[in-house]
C-alpha cells in the first residue's frame, strides 16, 4: 500500500509476498505522517525537496503484521519541479 502526504512525504507499508493485505493500523499511521513535523527529518525533508527529490518512508511487516523496519530515503529526481 502506498500513501502521499501533502508535504512530499510518499509512505509505503510492505509485507511478505503470499500475506493478505491489510490497512496499516491508524494510530502508526498518524505517527508517520508527524515525521515532517520532527526536527530531525527537516533538513533531510528540505534538502530532498531542494533537488526536486520527495522522501519515501517504508514499513517492512512480518508475517504476523508487526513493523520490522522503518526506512527513509529520498526518491530519484522528479522529472518536473514542484509548485
Amino acid at each position: 500500500m502506498e500513501d502521499s502526504h501533502k508535504s512530499g512525504i510518499i509512505f509505503r507499508f510492505r509485507r511478505p509476498s503470499g500475506i493478505p493485505k491489510w490497512q496499516p493500523n491508524r494510530d502508526l499511521s498518524e505517527a508517520l505522517r508527524q515525521l515532517d513535523e520532527s526536527e530531525e527529518m527537516r533538513p533531510f525533508i528540505a534538502k530532498a525537496h531542494a533537488q526536486s527529490r520527495d522522501v519515501a518512508v517504508e514499513v517492512f511487516h512480518s508475517r504476523e503484521g508487526h513493523p520490522l523496519l522503518v526506512h527513509v530515503a529520498a526518491t530519484p529526481i522528479r522529472s518536473a519541479p514542484r509548485s
